[in-house]
């Protein structure tokens, strides 16, 4: 005897974008795509809610980048809430009992008063309002994007800046507490007028001014980072500390090293993106050549600063030129991956 098929027999699997891979989309498509509707996609009703003025809550103005299918973006590291939230829980946890059972052990006391006073009590102690300026760019951009793909993956990167920001405060705060002569009280005015860091104020202030979300990804992710935060954090805090006698601050820095290739990756995949578009990729193109032309003389101004740290008198440190050669080399060859 034939058994009665089930009423809602048929293929339930419906999916209304099409995946990156053949096949069922990724979690990261599932839970990232479909949060940003529009009169273009899904809203059939236009826009219910209007800024006093009548603008449109997402316009194409917000850049004058043009592409045909901002949607279609994907982040490569496919960053989404749950695995990002679990993968830095246990990542600051082991990085803050690192630093604390570092610190607790008697190391600092070895750290060279000079590198100690100047470095980490002045020029370190002043970078969180570095990355507090990219912060508050990114929520901009963040607002300003036309694709959900887009805000999530600069959403993480603004929540990355805040952290780091948190986490160097965390460590001068466990500085104060273990070395009695430690003191940042001079991090706030050479912010605002060392020679050293003005030009690097001037380029976070420009970049924050900046009205074009792509723009503010060109001038940050693609110049600004890879030249000078590199310079920075990567080849003169980490690569020196340990002449210097300093344990901690690699251990602080390693995370934010590792995402700045995330970041770096996504936004290289995004230009990519808007500069391969059928109808406006030349264009694209051009104009994104022509920022990271502007972008690349006020940011080599703020590297060429960075000299003075190098040369200081007391500490031990790499030749400036060949720190800075190197940040310059990576930045070319990761251009030139997409055709820049």
């Amino acid at each position: 005897m034939a058994q009665a098929k089930p009423l809602l027999e048929g293929n339930r699997k419906f999916t209304w974008f099409e995946p990156v891979k053949k096949g069922a989309p990724s979690q990261y498509e599932n839970f990232t795509l479909g949060q940003q509707s529009s009169p273009k996609r899904g809203l059939h009703v236009g826009w219910p809610v209007r800024f006093d003025d009548g603008r449109e809550p997402f316009t194409e103005s917000s850049s004058a980048i043009r592409c045909s299918h901002w949607e279609e973006y994907r982040d490569p590291a496919q960053t989404w809430q749950r695995p990002y939230v679990a993968g830095l829980n246990h990542e600051q946890q082991t990085i803050g009992r690192l630093v604390e059972s570092t610190l607790a052990e008697g190391l600092a006391e070895r750290i060279n008063p000079v590198w100690s006073r100047e470095i980490l009590g002045k020029y370190l102690a002043a970078w969180p309002f570095v990355e507090y300026g990219e912060f508050l760019s990114l929520c901009y951009a963040v607002r300003e994007t036309l694709a959900e793909t887009i805000t999530f993956a600069l959403a993480f990167e603004a929540a990355d800046k805040m952290r780091y920001a948190q986490n160097l405060v965390g460590l001068i705060i466990q500085l104060g507490d273990v070395l009695p002569a430690y003191s940042d009280a001079e991090a706030r005015s050479a912010w605002m007028s060392d020679p050293i860091l003005v030009p690097i104020r001037e380029n976070v202030e420009l970049i924050f001014s900046l009205a074009d979300w792509v723009e503010i990804v060109v001038a940050m992710d693609l110049v600004f980072e890879p030249i000078v935060g590199t310079l920075m954090k990567s080849e003169f805090l980490a690569r020196n500390a340990p002449y210097n006698g300093d344990p901690a601050t690699p251990l602080i820095l390693a995370s934010e090293r590792a995402d700045a290739r995330r970041h770096l990756e996504g936004a290289l995949a995004l230009i990519a993106h808007a500069c391969g578009d059928a109808v406006s990729g030349s264009e694209n193109n051009r104009l994104v050549r022509s920022w990271l032309q502007k972008w690349t003389v006020k940011t080599e101004a703020a590297a060429q600063a960075l000299r003075g740290i190098f040369e200081l008198k007391g500490i031990v440190a790499e030749p400036f030129e060949r720190c800075c050669e190197r940040a310059r080399a990576r930045q070319r060859t990761a251009l030139r991956t997409i055709g820049l």
